[in-house]
């Protein structure tokens, strides 16, 4: 999974306001350059969790998703902000989030449920288990929160409060103070559950002009980004019918009708590169011929661009961790099972 460079810049964001050095954070992880990487770009999840580690480790504070979740800071970066600033009401806002959540995540962490008597907000963070797991539930839950407060709500509409995992240690006074008593430990799903009128209430920050300039900005990004993506589609497309010709990215470029550079610039933004995609290609080209089981392996590897079996079996041990015969008779095996399930 990748998410968009604009939570990690966020986040070292929020140190330098909440008193704390970025620099030497960003260092640590590799990422001395972040301030200069544009916004649009994507990077791997294992990166932003390595931050979020170095986040704790550089505050002493494992709670400190509590701080970040509500800092001021996260005004500075993103469309999103600005969208619930200026939104006409909750409801518009838990709308706004499910549609452009996928300009920073794959998926939004925060969903709305208002089938009930109570309405919840379902916390889903895009990590789970570990510090920075917990890191990210309490970043998302406190977000929520202030969402609420946004909304004008008070200790009596937030109705309870359930986290997945049991209360931190040292740390009770800290959850009351933050989310108030009405907190559940070892629950699931994680949520807020709150007084359901809160949803169409007017914002009092509602400003109808300023609205809808941060929606535009926002569907064109959104627009942008779909572009992206789509581009990458087509490319993959167009791999798996000419892996066998080792297609170069100049190639794909022109049969794509664009420049190499803008397609080396666009697989750039959404984390990824030309010779990624091949890979990915060649992997799900080889499990489907392997599991076919109607090629040899020199036909299998020459229908994926390797000049030799060898360099196919290296290749594919790499993607799978098995080998070719390996990962066939694995194939084989749960078929067998499933077959015998069935009788």
């Amino acid at each position: 999974m990748d998410v968009s460079l604009l939570n990690l810049k966020s986040l070292a964001h929020t140190l330098d306001v909440e008193g704390f050095s970025s620099e030497p954070v960003l260092q640590r992880c590799g990422l001395q350059d972040l301030k200069h990487q544009p916004d649009d770009a994507w990077v791997p999840l294992d990166q932003f969790d390595r931050l979020m580690h170095e986040v704790q480790h550089a505050t002493g504070d494992a709670s400190f998703g509590l701080i970040a979740g509500k800092s001021l800071a996260l005004v500075r970066y993103g469309f999103l902000p600005p969208l619930a600033l200026f939104s006409p009401s909750l409801r518009q806002v838990l709308d706004d989030i499910m549609r452009f959540a996928p300009l920073v995540l794959n998926r939004s962490e925060i969903e709305l449920d208002d089938s009930g008597d109570h309405a919840r907000l379902l916390i889903t963070p895009v990590m789970h288990g570990g510090r920075s797991g917990r890191f990210r539930t309490e970043f998302v839950a406190i977000s929520a929160l202030q969402l609420l407060r946004l909304a004008g709500a008070d200790d009596s509409d937030i109705l309870h409060v359930d986290f997945p995992y049991a209360c931190p240690d040292d740390q009770h006074s800290r959850y009351v103070a933050s989310f108030g008593a009405g907190l559940r430990f070892d629950q699931k799903p994680c949520a807020i559950s709150f007084n359901p009128r809160l949803l169409d209430r007017p914002l009092p920050s509602h400003d109808p002009s300023a609205y809808l300039a941060a929606r535009t900005r926002a569907e064109s990004a959104l627009t942008a980004l779909r572009a992206r993506s789509d581009l990458v589609e087509k490319v993959r497309g167009w791999l798996m019918d000419n892996l066998a010709s080792q297609p170069t990215l100049t190639e794909a470029a022109h049969t794509l009708g664009t420049t190499e550079r803008t397609l080396r610039r666009h697989l750039q933004q959404l984390g990824t590169s030309y010779q990624d995609v091949v890979q990915q290609c060649q992997a799900l080209m080889a499990e489907s011929l392997l599991a076919q089981d109607k090629q040899s392996l020199k036909q299998i590897a020459s229908a994926l661009g390797f000049a030799a079996v060898p360099s196919f079996h290296r290749a594919f041990r790499r993607w799978k961790g098995v080998t070719p015969v390996q990962w066939q008779e694995k194939q084989q095996a749960r078929s067998d099972t499933e077959l015998a399930r069935h009788l």
